[in-house]
């Protein structure tokens, strides 16, 4: 049975193509939420002189047909050499096993457009309650469950894992206190963990 979607009162994207007529370097494309906008430029600027670091930045949830949409847009003509992918703070109303079917799908989407890329799964970050960055929100809960169902849907593919959650949990001092997002801190921790996942992957 296919999984509900139910969109926000605000669904938005940014993409993002770095350097969009050089072709002298790679390219790598970072896929994410907000957390990935924020810590996109961090990637970016410790990739230098490596690789061109695009960016896909989305309220999409896991199994909206948009999410496959944009993806292709964004994957069409561009031959990636890694795609790191972190997805699971939209969407909600998906109980776990209806995260892992939307997963395993997109997953597949992404290696039949982009079957050279090497894709990198990240685990999503934790939730804190809002002005209290010391303590995890009762929607932390859905991450752990997120992260748990996608590690057996990761394995299936081969894929590693850029553990973001262990990177920051436990670090208030990290933390922008909406709950979600971070601090100059915060994305440049967040950062160079993406920097390094995409460094070990490439060629």
């Amino acid at each position: 049975m296919q999984s509900p979607v139910i969109r926000e009162q605000y669904e938005w994207s940014n993409i993002w193509w770095d350097c969009a007529n050089d072709a002298k370097l790679p390219r790598v494309l970072l896929i994410g939420d907000s957390i990935s906008v924020g810590y996109s430029p961090v990637a970016t600027k410790l990739l230098k002189d490596k690789v061109h670091v695009d960016r896909l930045g989305t309220s999409r949830s896991i199994n909206d047909p948009m999410l496959l949409k944009e993806t292709a847009i964004v994957l069409e003509g561009t031959p990636y050499l890694v795609i790191h992918v972190n997805n699971g703070l939209h969407g909600f109303h998906l109980t776990g096993p209806q995260y892992a079917e939307g997963l395993r799908k997109y997953l597949s989407m992404l290696r039949g457009l982009c079957p050279q890329a090497k894709v990198i799964w990240a685990t999503s970050t934790p939730i804190t309650a809002r002005d209290d960055t010391k303590t995890l929100d009762a929607k932390n809960e859905v991450v752990l469950t997120r992260n748990e169902v996608a590690a057996p849907v990761a394995a299936e593919f081969g894929l590693p894992t850029d553990n973001l959650y262990q990177v920051v949990v436990g670090k208030p001092e990290l933390r922008a206190g909406d709950g979600y997002h971070y601090n100059a801190a915060g994305y440049d921790l967040l950062g160079a963990a993406v920097a390094e996942s995409i460094r070990k992957a490439l060629p």
